[in-house]
């Protein structure tokens, strides 16, 4: 009991402090209990290897095990993949390694054996590019430093595994972006030589990856941070890559096909940036009109020289049409309320927005510099309640409000002034309904 006691402490000591102290979680964790078949298969890998290996895991992915059993060619029987690290590997030689085994009458027997590029196996994936019944393996690997990704695009076919293309990535997605009926793949590289980024398309050719097209891209990407499959213009299928420009900055590069080459339209100048106000924004299909929007930011009258962490600013909302970027959507955006108002044309630039947060109300105004964003008899326009649904005191304070949507947690009610009347900036139903979005 003292020594189960103290092998407690050590461990969840190590798990407080980070510090390894020459022992590591990994190792004082007892490994699951092998099957019957995952068993053979480590007899064989030991057998061609020898014992002193550490089976590496997938982080994510589909494919989490170190055992994954599935067919990679072409013939009926499945074929098993291992990742692994060996006590004999000699210098110079990759730390990571993957070991192919297949079936011969009935017993698993190691057939290949490649090393890895990375330290780590980020996910295994399995797909088809191009024409033919291909069975193409993307292995995604990060490295030691935790910044770098690679990726490789592999192909088993008579026993034999060969590498159709590596390299390192930032952005990795399989797509029939050219609508030629067959996927094709494509791949966002950094580099960092020049601080360019660049998107290449790759097509299946026999046994061989070929480049189709090549674009520079617009923004200066620091990170990929989410990835969008959507449509611009008469459903041209495109990708919307939304990117950290680091220091809480985001940017998004919309990517698609025109004649078989890539395109990608200037998008450099919309920028967002996260704040006490707005979470990271992701591009969405904002309007539900079957078409992906790029969401920008500029800020709301009246918080334009506020410290950026403390501007409340519109959202701007751009599609594409005919290789050109416009503004499509102005508006109100709450990521904490999860609710969108868009603005009609007479609001732009004289209505702006004030949260009340302890009555969890947003105030819209018409905005005077004089006033500032002092809320008025003579400037509130309307509001937003968004009232619990479990709360019935705070329903009963909402008496008197339009509901005007609701969702699983929440209501959403509504109350319109007289104010401005003459200045025609009040909403009619129609274009509240039309205006307003759950998210």
């Amino acid at each position: 009991m003292k020594k189960l006691k103290a092998l407690t402490a050590l461990l969840a000591a190590v798990m407080l402090s980070g510090c390894s102290m020459g022992v590591s979680v990994e190792n004082l964790l007892i490994p699951p209990k092998l099957d019957e078949q995952q068993n053979e298969i480590y007899q064989a890998l030991i057998s061609s290897t020898g014992s002193g290996i550490s089976l590496k895991y997938p982080k994510s992915g589909d494919h989490r095990s170190a055992f994954v059993v599935t067919n990679i060619d072409n013939e009926p029987s499945d074929e098993a993949m291992v990742f692994y690290t060996s006590d004999s590997v000699q210098a110079g030689e990759a730390g990571l390694r993957m070991k192919v085994l297949d079936q011969y009458d009935g017993r698993w027997q190691a057939v290949y054996d490649i090393a890895c590029m990375g330290s780590e196996v980020e996910s295994l994936g399995f797909t088809n590019i191009g024409e033919g019944d291909n069975h193409d393996i993307i292995i995604r690997y990060t490295m030691l430093n935790q910044t770098e990704k690679t990726f490789s695009v592999l192909n088993y076919s008579d026993g034999i595994i060969k590498e159709l293309y590596s390299s390192l990535y930032s952005c990795l997605e399989v797509v029939d972006l050219n609508s030629d009926g067959y996927n094709e793949l494509i791949t966002v590289v950094p580099d960092k030589t020049t601080g360019s980024t660049f998107a290449m398309m790759f097509g299946r050719d026999g046994r061989s990856l070929n480049k189709l097209s090549q674009v520079e891209l617009t923004g200066a990407h620091a990170e990929v941070v989410h990835v969008g499959t959507g449509k611009v213009g008469d459903d041209v299928p495109a990708l919307y890559i939304d990117y950290s420009r680091g220091q809480g900055q985001y940017g998004t590069d919309v990517l698609y096909c025109h004649s078989g080459h890539l395109i990608c339209p200037d998008s450099g100048m919309i920028g967002r940036f996260s704040n006490n106000y707005t979470a990271d924004l992701a591009s969405a299909d904002i309007d539900s009109d079957g078409y992906m929007e790029m969401p920008g930011m500029t800020p709301l009258p009246g918080y334009e020289t506020l410290p950026r962490n403390e501007q409340l600013c519109a959202v701007q909302w751009y599609g594409v049409t005919a290789h050109t970027v416009t503004q499509e959507h102005y508006g109100y955006y709450s990521s904490k309320y999860s609710f969108a108002l868009m603005f009609p044309n007479r609001w732009y630039g004289v209505v702006t927005a004030v949260p009340n947060l302890l009555e969890n109300e947003i105030i819209f105004i018409s905005y005077d510099s004089a006033t500032g964003l002092e809320v008025n008899e003579t400037n509130e326009l309307m509001r937003i309640k968004i009232v619990d649904k479990g709360d019935k005191e705070s329903q009963k304070a909402a008496t008197g409000m339009t509901l005007i949507g609701a969702n699983v947690d929440s209501l959403y009610y509504c109350y319109q002034t007289d104010a401005n009347a003459a200045a025609k900036l009040a909403l009619s139903m129609s274009e509240l309904q039309d205006s307003f979005i759950l998210l």
